[in-house]
């Protein structure tokens, strides 16, 4: 026994000179020994282990740790340790259950909390991670770094709120923290709170002027904030820096819009600057080498022009020449995921998948959830594909009545190959348009057949589908030349709307005094020349004309649209403060509220109202519409007709002024609407022949021709 005791010594103190000189290869052999003769002690196991694993032989570390937790289950430093090594190695499954092992046993375990975040993190889970961070948090409030880490998952969460909330607070506790200022104004932009995000952003850029992306955030907001000029301006200084992403910047600050609209004059001049800059890029690209495809690939996942849809001009062609450039760069980088899939042997259901980046409590999950639950499902097995950020009650609500649910936030590769996988026959894109890597997802061939739904009311501009799903309401005879995708007017409405749970009690009030109109419409959405239209109304009439401001409340995008709207009121001889007044959008119970005590709704011309004018008919309140050729101008005017209820669709300003001056001066007339749209209303939430059409379409291609 004496001469193992002075054996294991010896070999004892020779593993810790050489860990003292930083050998563990050296330490290695005798630490072995010595776990031969004393192998009941855990911690010579970790420390074998520890010695194994620097020097150079992680297998062996692996193996001695395993065994090691086989005899002390509830060991934490050897199961904690076992984990670690196991994230190391990529076995994130394995890494997860000991790291939940280790929480299990000790709940304040601050290191298996942050690394089996960061697990989480890396497998796509940002939700489960931002949990764990949160209960760190707990632990350690003091910690800037792991807040910041925090805040950066809620914006990947899609809690904008709580990113803002936690970076707020690094910011609050050291001022010129540069990371935390990203993330605030990151959270910022999303909330639309640019009032917040702009001086957070010019704070952050003189204390990093050398990061371009960071410049190039500041340029955005100038722009989303109104301020085009100097956006575009700080979007060129940002693509002068170095930067791995300065295709991104430089595209960014190319094919930049405005968010509002000035003048005509600026409109055009906008279109034009578009146009030219498209062409420059389509002639510049080169896309022969890895390096160019991945650049321009993460370029177009981050470049749309949304802002050219509420310019009251045609654009197909722009669109058509944009979504060219879309799929010439997704060609080269999708490989395999650019050609067309082959069709899957003949099934019993038809497999269809829905694909959007809005499957929560959003206007497109309202027009198209019942889509995806209602459809037989005898005749199609219904996959639903959630490429967005944020989920909520409406998303697990929905995921429980399909066939198949996977939420991949957007990279549009990535969720192709997801949707590939499975092997759809049919694919229908729900919300094309408004998110740029939804149009590069769109611009992938993901099923032998695939269509476009009217989620954003434009054609995408892309080649390849084989339908652009609208509806017979909303579309004129000669519509087919406003797309690229060929034309399929489904009945009615086409969507199958979710009708509002909320029933509001009518107004308390009759039709005297100040005439009380809202606009409910973003403010974006407002064309200069309506602004001279409300002017006039608002000197016949006397009203008084609400908006409603974002969520966060009166904004500089919105003080701009005020300035501009009102030298319209003042060129009319009117006080702008007496007519307008922009209201906070609340909750949606009170919102509805307060569209019930309007006296009328004033939909806007070029791009109308369509969830709003959906609620607008089911509080019954008058609503008068502008509709032009497109289907962005017409979903009011749909509705109404579906209604019986015409006389309050305008295709000129003089209509408009008439139908709104008798809506307001005439109070039968008004009252007489307002029951009949409460009567009626409940006909736009039905199905009808709208669903049996879609299922012919994804059963055969084709519409019914009696419908």
């Amino acid at each position: 026994m004496s001469g193992t005791r002075a054996a294991f010594d010896k070999a004892w103190n020779e593993a810790q000179r050489a860990l003292a000189c930083g050998d563990a290869r050296a330490a290695l052999a005798p630490l072995r020994q010595c776990l031969e003769w004393q192998p009941q002690q855990p911690g010579l196991w970790l420390q074998t282990a520890v010695a194994a694993f620097r020097g150079g032989q992680p297998a062996l570390a692996l193996q001695l740790l395993q065994s090691a937790v086989q005899r002390w289950p509830a060991d934490l430093p050897l199961r904690f340790h076992l984990a670690y090594l196991q994230e190391l190695g990529g076995d994130n499954a394995a890494a997860k259950a000991n790291y939940e092992q280790v929480l299990a046993l000790d709940p304040q375990h601050g290191d298996a909390l942050q690394n089996l975040a960061g697990v989480h993190a890396r497998s796509g889970d940002s939700t489960a991670a931002l949990r764990l961070l949160q209960r760190l948090l707990v632990l350690r409030p003091q910690d800037l770094e792991l807040r910041v880490r925090a805040a950066e998952l809620a914006v990947q969460c899609g809690d904008m709120a709580e990113a803002q909330t936690l970076a707020q607070a690094v910011v609050d506790a050291s001022p010129a923290h540069a990371a935390a200022l990203r993330v605030l104004a990151r959270a910022a932009r999303q909330r639309s709170d640019i009032d917040v995000a702009l001086p957070v952003l010019q704070r952050a850029v003189a204390l990093t002027p050398e990061r371009a992306g960071l410049v190039a955030d500041l340029g955005q907001a100038q722009i989303e904030s109104g301020d085009f000029a100097a956006g575009v301006e700080t979007l060129h200084r940002a693509a002068l820096l170095p930067d791995p992403q300065q295709r991104t910047i430089a595209w960014l600050g190319a094919l930049a819009l405005p968010a509002l609209m000035d003048s005509d004059e600026a409109i055009a001049a906008s279109r034009e600057r578009f146009g030219v800059q498209l062409e420059r890029i389509h002639a510049e690209l080169r896309l022969d080498t890895a390096s160019e495809v991945e650049s321009a690939y993460a370029a177009i996942c981050r470049v749309l022009p949304f802002p050219l849809h509420y310019q009251p001009v045609d654009n197909l062609a722009l669109g058509t020449r944009f979504g060219e450039l879309v799929q010439r760069i997704l060609r080269a980088a999708g490989g395999p995921l650019a050609q067309p899939p082959a069709a899957r042997r003949e099934q019993a259901r038809v497999r269809v998948a829905f694909v959007s980046a809005e499957l929560r409590e959003h206007t497109i999950t309202r027009y198209y959830g019942r889509w995806l639950t209602e459809l037989d499902p005898q005749r199609f097995e219904r996959w639903a594909f959630h490429c967005g950020n944020r989920h909520d009650r409406t998303t697990a609500e929905l995921a429980a009545r399909v066939d198949g649910y996977r939420h991949l936030p957007l990279a549009p590769l990535a969720v192709a190959a997801a949707i590939r996988q499975i092997q759809p026959d049919v694919v229908v894109l729900l919300d094309v348009g408004m998110d740029p890597a939804m149009h590069a997802l769109a611009a992938l061939p993901l099923a032998p057949r695939q269509y476009l739904a009217y989620g954003h009311p434009v054609s995408s501009g892309l080649a390849g589908f084989d339908g652009f799903l609208s509806a017979a309401a909303l579309e004129t005879a000669l519509a087919d030349a406003h797309y690229r995708e060929p034309l399929i007017r489904l009945p009615g409405l086409g969507a199958l709307p979710q009708r509002p749970a909320i029933q509001v009690p009518q107004r308390t009030r009759g039709m005297e005094g100040t005439p009380q109109l809202l606009c409910l419409q973003s403010l974006t959405k407002l064309i200069p020349r309506f602004d001279t239209t409300l002017a006039r109304l608002a000197k016949e009439s006397g009203a008084r004309i609400g908006f409603f401001t974002g969520p966060a409340g009166v904004q500089a995008l919105e003080r701009r649209f005020l300035a501009r709207i009102a030298a319209a009121f003042t060129a009319q001889g009117l006080d702008p403060a007496r007519h307008l007044e922009l209201r906070p959008r609340t909750a949606y119970a009170d919102y509805l509220a307060q569209i019930a005590q309007a006296d009328l709704i004033l939909d806007t011309p070029w791009f109308c109202g369509g969830a709003t004018s959906l609620d607008t008919c089911h509080v019954g309140t008058p609503v008068v519409t502008w509709e032009g050729d497109f289907l962005r101008s017409r979903q009011t005017a749909g509705m109404l007709r579906l209604l019986d209820l015409t006389d309050s669709i305008a295709t000129d300003e003089d209509g408009y002024i008439a139908a709104a001056l008798r809506l307001i001066e005439d109070a039968a007339a008004n009252e007489a609407m307002r029951l009949q749209l409460r009567a009626r209303a409940p006909k736009l939430f039905e199905a009808g022949d709208g669903l049996d059409a879609l299922a012919a379409v994804l059963e055969n291609g084709r519409v019914d021709s009696r419908n």
